[in-house]
């Protein structure tokens, strides 16, 4: 029988605090594996939406543009910014631009530890937020962008690991915009919608603890696969590894997560 979908992103994240399962696994190019279970990544998520709202100012119903390059931390910051009700509108980071209205954006730095030219176009009202990609990093190494400029990883282990802020979503309010969606998708249809991509796939996963989520960048089904398979109890998978169907280690590491594709 399937998994009941809880009704939004802040009922999703409570069903993962008291589970020390695994939630999601991150695989990176450079041979970095980062495991989170569901506490740990309900912690993250609690985390980002307490710095959204003490250091940021954030209200739900803002918006927060995300550099769309898939890691395991800017998936932590999507979830966090749901959690307390903004929007997330996702961005090419080489390409891309804040738009007016934009209150936070954030970037993920490259392989090579530079920031992404995203961040050099921040609208006035809007705060840059680096994002380092080490798991443990406590703070980015490089030179800042020129601004007023967050460090996320020097800033969010002081924060508190749950939220119990005022601002939560309102099922009406903005909460997704990007590749494959027209306009934004509300708070209230995030969890239906990823619902309906996982409606049929349960019997195809059978007893598998993990579904890998394809794609390299966080587009709309991208995001919704990642909430389908955290709805549905099992660990999401994710990479940026290049594709490649011929791929032998890939298949082998699929195999030693009992994982499977989505």
């Amino acid at each position: 029988m399937a998994t009941p979908i809880p009704d939004s992103v802040p009922r999703l994240m409570d069903n993962l605090r008291s589970s020390s399962r695994p939630a999601l696994i991150w695989y990176g190019r450079d041979g970095e594996r980062v495991e989170l279970s569901g506490r740990v990544l309900d912690n993250w998520a609690a985390k980002t939406a307490n710095l959204w709202v003490d250091e940021l100012d954030l209200e739900a119903g803002d918006v927060v543009a995300l550099g769309e390059e898939v890691h395991w931390r800017s998936l932590a910051v999507a979830l966090g910014t749901w959690t307390m009700g903004a929007a997330v509108r996702t961005v090419d980071p080489l390409g891309g631009a804040a738009e007016p209205g934009d209150r936070a954006v954030v970037g993920l730095v490259d392989a090579q530890g530079a920031t992404p030219p995203l961040l050099e176009r921040v609208p006035s009202g809007a705060r840059a937020v680096v994002l380092d990609r080490p798991a443990l990093s406590l703070g980015y190494r490089g030179e800042l962008p020129g601004g007023d400029v967050l460090d996320y990883c020097a800033e969010i282990r002081s924060h508190a690991d749950v939220y119990a802020g005022f601002e939560e979503p309102a099922p009406e309010g903005d909460a997704l915009r990007a590749a494959g969606t027209d306009g934004f998708l509300a708070h209230g249809r995030l969890l239906p919608a990823a619902g309906e991509l996982r409606s049929g796939r349960e019997d195809a996963w059978g007893t598998a603890a993990a579904v890998h989520v394809p794609g390299r960048r966080m587009d709309a089904a991208f995001l919704l696969g990642v909430l389908a398979v955290l709805a549905g109890g099992r660990a999401a998978v994710v990479t940026d590894r290049p594709e490649d169907p011929a791929d032998d280690a890939w298949r082998s590491v699929l195999a030693a997560e009992n994982a499977v594709g989505f």
